[in-house]
């Protein structure tokens, strides 16, 4: 697993825009973390427990909302979006992708919310 620091020096470090550089984390329970750090130009969404259930992101960036990024590769991976910083990530939220029943979602992390 990517460790907090690794991450944010995998998407840049530095505030360039209003709302940005504000580390963004969401979880739900023990299985799936989504994260956007330093500029906030990507998004990454880790499986974090091995229970056969993907996982994946909701998040917002700053001229789109309702993006989702999957990641289906298993317990330990993390998947990574685009870097954009212009466009940088504004919300994450984590979800865990259940067969036959409805997702289940951790809370979302915005910037200024005191997360």
């Amino acid at each position: 697993m990517v460790t907090a620091a690794a991450a944010t020096a995998l998407m840049g470090a530095g505030q360039a825009f209003a709302g940005v550089g504000e580390n963004l984390d969401s979880y739900y329970q023990d299985s799936v973390w989504a994260y956007s750090h330093g500029t906030n130009g990507a998004v990454a969404v880790a499986d974090t427990a091995g229970d056969s259930h993907a996982v994946y992101t909701l998040y917002d960036r700053r001229n789109n909302s309702g993006l989702r990024l999957d990641n289906h590769d298993g317990n330990g991976s993390t998947k990574y979006s685009g870097m954009d910083t212009a466009n940088y990530v504004s919300k994450v939220t984590a979800c865990l992708n259940v067969q036959l029943n409805p997702d289940r979602c951790g809370a979302d992390d915005r910037p200024n919310d005191d997360r």
